[in-house]
């Protein structure tokens, strides 16, 4: 069983919102870890999170830093109509397999949403330090496994 979920999603044709799949895509082949890279959540996804102990939400945001913060499951969180935020992914699984993983929020700073590929120098700066942070996070949980 893998113990850690990422999942980062976003639109890659609107460029620094696409970061949030790239950094997914940095963990893609590492043991105990599954990574999923994603233009949206939809409920399939929680059929994973329900397999891991731990799960992070990567995603681009109008912010200056990169944040990584708990998310809290509340109770009669949904939002299921054409955009499916983590809070309503926790919560389905709760609801239907009861049981949710420790979550939590990876906040990638963006500032260009237009359409285009390419990172802009904070958004592509911002990638590595989140790519970083998170092999910190998920390394010592690796460790406690052998």
């Amino acid at each position: 069983m893998k113990q850690t979920l990422i999942i980062g999603y976003g639109n890659t044709l609107r460029s620094d919102d696409g970061a949030g799949q790239k950094v997914a895509e940095a963990f893609f082949d590492q043991e105990k870890i599954k990574a999923i890279a994603t233009h949206q959540l939809t409920p399939e996804l929680v059929e994973d999170l329900v397999q891991v102990e731990r799960v992070y939400f990567v995603d681009a945001a109008p912010i200056n830093t990169v944040t990584i913060q708990g998310i809290q499951l509340r109770d009669n969180e949904h939002n299921f109509g054409h955009f499916i935020d983590p809070q309503s992914l926790l919560h389905l699984a709760k609801k239907i397999y009861h049981y949710a993983p420790d979550a939590y929020f990876v906040l990638i700073p963006a500032q260009n949403f237009e359409l285009g590929e390419s990172y802009s120098e904070i958004t592509q700066n911002a990638i590595q330090t989140a790519i970083q942070l998170l092999q910190k996070q998920v390394t010592p949980c690796m460790k406690s496994q052998l």
